[in-house]
């Protein structure tokens, strides 16, 4: 896992944690192959719903299966939530506190493959400003992995923002174990003798000597 992009740690942890979960289901919004969403569905074919191009409408089945008792992961890129589908995010799952969990993918700048419609440096700022939402953002593999367990069986709307490629290891593997239901705090990052680090809201490194 070391080093892994987050969309393939999230994909890979959530398909751990369908093994013991009946109720977990991934939806996803016609993005399988970029999200990673693709390989829960070869693994939970019958856990697997892909609803197309219809953020809003995913937004919306979701709550309906959050009612009763299953717990959905919404996967798309970050913009097309905070944007196209905010509505449905901030009326239907955060005022009503349903148990949804959104995976925003290619979340910021990291990457300009998909063109700068599918792009978005405002997802933090719109989902921190959701009523009762929870807003993760992991800074690797670690933390990412131990986010996704966390907010799957947190009670309540979560939001995980997650970068595209691969990132530096901040963390040291099973370092990061967040309990259920308590606040997801980090644990201090690993130190080197003689080192000093700059930290930025990144997936990337921007500074390290």
């Amino acid at each position: 896992m070391s080093g892994a992009p987050q969309r393939d740690v999230w994909a890979a942890t959530l398909i751990e944690l369908a093994a013991t979960n009946p109720d977990l289901l991934v939806l996803d919004g016609d993005l399988a192959t970029s999200t990673r969403a693709d390989r829960f569905a070869a693994s939970c074919p019958d856990r697997f719903v892909q609803m197309g191009i219809a953020e809003q409408g995913m937004v919306g089945a979701a709550v309906g299966l959050a009612s009763m008792g299953f717990v959905p992961w919404l996967s798309s890129f970050s913009v097309f939530f905070t944007h196209r589908a905010v509505d449905q995010v901030r009326m239907s799952v955060a005022q009503t506190h349903a148990n949804v969990k959104i995976a925003g993918h290619y979340s910021g700048l990291q990457t300009g493959f998909t063109g700068k419609t599918h792009l978005d440096v405002a997802d933090l700022a719109v989902m921190r400003a959701m009523p009762g939402m929870t807003v993760l953002a992991p800074a690797d593999a670690t933390e990412c992995a131990a986010l996704v367990r966390w907010a799957t069986e947190h009670a309540g709307p979560v939001f995980l923002r997650l970068g595209r490629e691969g990132t530096d290891d901040l963390f040291e593997p099973g370092s990061y174990r967040p309990a259920p239901g308590a606040p997801a705090q980090r644990p201090p990052p690993r130190r080197t003798r003689g080192s000093t680090r700059l930290y930025a809201r990144s997936t990337r490194r921007l500074l390290s000597r």
